[in-house]
């Protein structure tokens, strides 16, 4: 009974003990007696005092972070980028000008995408494509020149008899084009401008139907075009550089010495429209006969009666002189072709009196004025 009563104390301690620890107060639970606020040992009994219970601060949920504005720049100029892509390969096919369109402007684009977004490939894909598009404008079936695009054989008369010149024969395709009556080749420089400016007008109408507007060159929505600032401006418009005004991004003029044919008159001695006269002759005595010619087919010109031009090599088109065949226009020297400059009211520095310059919007940069942003001059 004795046993139990102190058992039944010890209990009662103890528990008292944890309700003081509960509240704050450290008691000996050697002891019982009460310990500075902050102490470790009992300096009565040396025993080890139990730590106050303290309650954890409340955590509160962080909230939502908000994109900024760069982020969701780089978002939508991500997505803008794959359907520019998708729509450049679905119109490759049939309307290659207006694929390049669609590749150029996925290529300004791409400069507001974060690095990472895309595989490394990418901007080679769209590289690639852009240069691609831009050969098959170039290249094309032209007419050919030994048949004059019949894609009938032509018969050398002076094999059948004394006359001069080619026939034409019905049933037998051209050995030269096999009856196509065209072969690869250069397209006129003429024509290649007129389709790239064709593509272009024809993206712009599509875009601008959309709902689209213009930075520059460049096609985007209206709610991309609100975000972006002075620098992505001027970043997006550098990236579709202005076309040279002479070439139109071909990087090729009209050759002056063929005007454009690629073709010159044959220069072989005695030929005459790809045919020439020689003194008939017979046996071993080579006696001439009487008023009779031998009618023969030109070495050089094989009786076409032309040769390709010497200066463009029957392309009918040379580098331009204006871009020297980069097929764009020059470099704005005011702003070296970044298309930024310095703001003139706030000098760079972002405040005027201590509030955000009105003109750049504490940006520091404007765009240039000559360029407006471009980077080029071509108008």
């Amino acid at each position: 009974m004795k046993w139990t009563g102190h058992v039944m104390v010890l209990v009662w301690l103890v528990a008292g003990v944890l309700s003081v620890w509960a509240q704050g107060l450290l008691i000996c639970g050697r002891c019982g007696r009460e310990a500075q606020p902050g102490a470790t040992v009992c300096r009565h009994c040396q025993a080890a005092l139990p730590q106050p219970k303290v309650d954890a601060a409340p955590t509160e949920p962080d909230a939502p972070k908000e994109p900024d504005a760069a982020t969701g720049v780089g978002r939508m100029a991500g997505g803008l980028v794959e359907t520019s892509v998708r729509q450049a390969r679905e119109a490759e096919a049939k309307q290659p000008e207006l694929a390049l369109a669609y590749y150029q402007n996925a290529l300004a684009l791409m400069r507001l995408v974060p690095s990472g977004t895309f595989p490394a490939s990418a901007g080679e894909t769209i590289l690639a494509g852009n240069a691609r598009t831009l050969q098959v404008l170039q290249r094309g079936a032209v007419p050919c020149r030994h048949c004059g695009g019949s894609g009938r054989y032509q018969l050398d008369l002076s094999k059948v008899d004394r006359r001069k010149g080619v026939k034409a024969v019905e049933g037998l395709p051209c050995a030269a084009c096999k009856g196509a009556g065209t072969v690869p080749g250069f397209r006129e420089v003429s024509k290649v401008k007129m389709l790239i400016l064709q593509g272009r007008s024809e993206f712009e109408r599509r875009q601008m139907v959309a709902g689209e507007v213009k930075v520059g060159r460049v096609l985007v929505p209206p709610a991309l075009e609100r975000l972006l600032t002075n620098r992505q401006r001027a970043l997006i418009m550098t990236g579709m550089p202005l076309p040279c005004r002479d070439c139109q991004m071909s990087g090729r003029k009209l050759c002056t010495a063929c005007r454009g044919s690629g073709w010159k008159t044959c220069d072989y001695t005695g030929c005459d429209n790809g045919a020439l006269q020689e003194p008939r002759t017979t046996g071993t005595r080579k006696e001439k006969r009487l008023n009779e010619d031998e009618v023969k087919k030109c070495p050089r010109c094989e009786g076409l009666g032309e040769i390709p031009c010497a200066i463009c090599k029957g392309s009918g088109g040379v580098v331009c002189s204006k871009c020297d065949g980069s097929g764009l226009a020059p470099r704005c020297t005011r702003c070296s072709g970044t298309g930024l400059m310095p703001c003139r009211t706030c000098k760079g520095t972002g405040d005027v009196k201590g509030a955000p310059c009105p003109d750049c919007k504490g940006e520091t940069m404007m765009l240039c004025p000559s360029c407006r942003g471009e980077g080029a001059l071509s108008r």
